[in-house]
């Protein structure tokens, strides 16, 4: 059975993903809803529990990177990879962009300097991620093949 896919452009899936996330976020209105000052102010009132928080935001991460990892051993791979890079640039272009639309210049920094720190780890974390699902992908589809030549 031949592979449909050699390697993934995971870069340029996740520059396509942007573009498209800063198209969606201008002509589709959405760019108003998001990170308005009224949600914002009645999100600062509601003060998180902090012993719930950390497991909460590593089940939401985890459950995905586990999705990821789980797919990687089958054929959905390229597609799941294809569509995690995809999402992962249109969401960052869609928050670039309602940032912007919000609060201009000052919202773009403000962004930046508030995720700064974390995606020092958690984009090339995320990139990598990506890369090593796609090299698990092709080395089980490639075992896959040899085990269908020898018998």
């Amino acid at each position: 059975m031949k592979k449909w896919i050699q390697r993934l452009p995971l870069l340029p899936l996740c520059a396509s993903g942007f573009l498209c996330g800063i198209i969606c976020c201008l002509f589709l209105g959405q760019a108003d809803s998001a990170l308005v000052p009224e949600s914002l102010r009645l999100l600062r009132g509601e003060i998180p529990d902090s012993k719930s928080l950390l497991p909460c935001v590593c089940w939401s991460r985890g459950k995905w990177i586990a999705g990821l990892g789980i797919l990687a051993t089958t054929y959905l791979a390229p597609a799941a990879c294809g569509g995690a890079a995809i999402w992962m640039g249109w969401s960052f272009g869609a928050f670039s962009c309602a940032a912007f639309s919000n609060y201009g210049i000052k919202g773009l920094l403000l962004i930046f300097a508030s995720i700064f720190p974390q995606w020092l780890f958690y984009g090339p974390g995320f990139y990598f991620w990506l890369e090593w699902c796609m090299e698990l992908y092709l080395g089980v589809s490639h075992r896959c093949a040899l085990h269908k030549k020898i018998a």
